[in-house]
């Protein structure tokens, strides 16, 4: 099965991967390597790792679709996290019903000020660019972040695709994000 976990920056979605690589064992690729790879050595594909999510999602889309569809045709199970859209994913699913799951994370039930004390106090985790931030420089993504959330939820429920939003009850929220994958793998055959 090819797992994908999508949603907003800052929403849990590195610790959820990092749980279900202790729990699960599957590989993974978090496709924020890929898009730097893609901004820093190969310019040609107009990848701006700071255009936001729906921008770096639609440009990675076409590379991370065909790598997914050789995962799945190679039968090799593995994880896909990073900037993804629901109407994609839901579109591989729909071409591979019983080998493609997602879940996407997000928080839009927050505000900014909420948000930003959550991630100043709970940082530092591998990765956290958000530490080198400023807190003005912080809220502005944040807003973005919350509205990209919001879209996303939005989005997930006209493709049918399990949203967690992870505003309060962070970790309880992650358990079940969890909960879930681990159902849909059972059910899967393969």
């Amino acid at each position: 099965m090819l797992l994908f976990i999508g949603g907003a920056a800052r929403t849990g979605k590195g610790i959820l991967v990092r749980r279900l690589l202790l729990e699960q064992k599957l590989p993974y690729l978090n496709l924020d390597v890929l898009k730097m790879g893609l901004a820093r050595g190969a310019p040609e594909f107009m990848i701006d790792p700071d255009a936001g999510a729906v921008e770096v999602a639609e440009r990675l889309w076409p590379l991370v679709r065909e790598m997914s569809r050789s995962l799945i045709a190679d039968g090799i199970p593995y994880v896909l996290e990073g900037e993804l859209l629901p109407k994609h994913v839901a579109a591989l699913r729909d071409s591979y019903p019983s080998q493609v799951g997602a879940c996407f994370l997000g928080y839009a039930q927050t505000t900014p000020r909420q948000k930003l004390q959550g991630i100043r106090a709970n940082g530092g985790h591998p990765n956290d660019w958000s530490r080198s931030s400023t807190d003005m420089a912080l809220l502005a993504i944040i807003r973005r972040e919350i509205a990209f959330s919001q879209f996303v939820r939005t989005e997930c429920e006209v493709y049918g695709l399990a949203y967690f939003d992870t505003s309060e009850q962070f970790q309880e929220t992650l358990d079940r994000a969890v909960a879930y994958i681990q159902g849909s793998m059972r059910t899967s055959p393969g």
